[in-house]
């Protein structure tokens, strides 16, 4: 029989704080994709419903090495989102401290099979004590080599932070302000409205879903090239900085990037680094050349 499981840790909110009620003092310009945060807590799922509200979704398959039939469904739920025209699932793995992290890894691989495009595989790290570091590389290694694609991690601001996990990919922070550590998706509350699903945690990510798309596996590479993209340099805002950020990311520029749309200092930094590292001249302004390197395979 397994273990009795805790109770639910918030990762968004530091230890104590009060439950956030809603999201109503949060708002979001520009491209941008909402990611409702499906587990046993939502049971009953109007796939159509919520489709039509979001094209992107993230769900829990497994509690440490258990599956999860509260959102998982014996893979059913995964099958009926594809079915519906999804096109970014998040799988997520609640990994337990309690057991071997390469082993739960394992034990998600057998699970999943071998993915899907659209899907990108999720470590939810929110427990534990002490450097987690290790703990999350053997985890992700063991996903990378078995299944082909890069995971990400995800958890708390404060937890990351104090567990030296940051920055990571999905960053959870309920105090209605975006974090500035880099990452892909920002979980901005516990309690949100969502069609089809009703209350939830809600994430967001900054850009197009084309875009969220193919940060996923098999995701239809962004290929920018001097006709397609325009020259952008510091103080630059919009998609075309969306994408170069997402550029970076993808090769690996430490830290990585805010996808905020925004063209400030870290990304100029991040830029020049490129650039310098690949023979291009460093002058900060993506421009032909450096489209061009961007695009390629890391």
């Amino acid at each position: 029989m397994p273990a009795a499981r805790p109770s639910p840790f918030r990762a968004g909110r530091p230890p104590g704080a009060a439950a956030v009620s809603s999201a109503a003092g949060v708002s979001f310009s520009g491209n941008h994709v909402l990611l409702a945060d499906c587990s046993e807590f939502q049971p009953d799922i109007a796939d159509a419903a919520y489709l039509k509200w979001s094209q992107a979704i993230v769900i829990r398959a497994m509690y440490g090495d258990q599956h999860d039939d509260g959102a998982w469904y014996g893979g059913a739920r995964r099958a009926a989102l594809h079915a519906g025209g999804a096109k970014f699932l998040g799988i997520y793995q609640y990994v337990v401290a309690s057991q071997d992290p390469g082993d739960q890894a394992a034990a998600l691989v057998r699970l999943l099979g071998k993915l899907q495009p659209g899907e990108k595989v999720i470590a939810d790290i929110e427990e534990g004590s002490g450097d987690l570091a290790d703990s999350w590389r053997i985890w992700a290694d063991t996903i990378a080599s078995s299944l082909g694609d890069a995971p990400w991690d995800y958890s708390g601001l404060d937890f990351a932070a104090a567990h030296n996990l940051a920055p990571v990919s999905w960053l959870a922070d309920y105090t209605g302000t975006e974090p500035s550590p880099a990452h892909t998706l920002w979980q901005f509350t516990d309690s949100y409205a969502v069609p089809g699903v009703g209350t939830a945690d809600c994430s967001v990510y900054h850009g197009t879903i084309a875009q969220l798309a193919a940060l996923a596996h098999g995701g239809a590479k962004p290929a920018p090239g001097p006709a397609a993209e325009p020259q952008i340099a510091s103080g630059a805002k919009g998609a075309a900085v969306v994408l170069a950020q997402q550029r970076l990311n993808a090769w690996g520029t430490s830290p990585r990037l805010v996808t905020d749309g925004s063209f400030g200092p870290a990304t100029l930094a991040a830029v020049k680094a490129f650039q310098h590292a690949h023979g291009l001249t460093a002058d900060g302004v993506i421009g032909p050349s450096t489209w061009a390197k961007l695009a390629a395979s890391p």
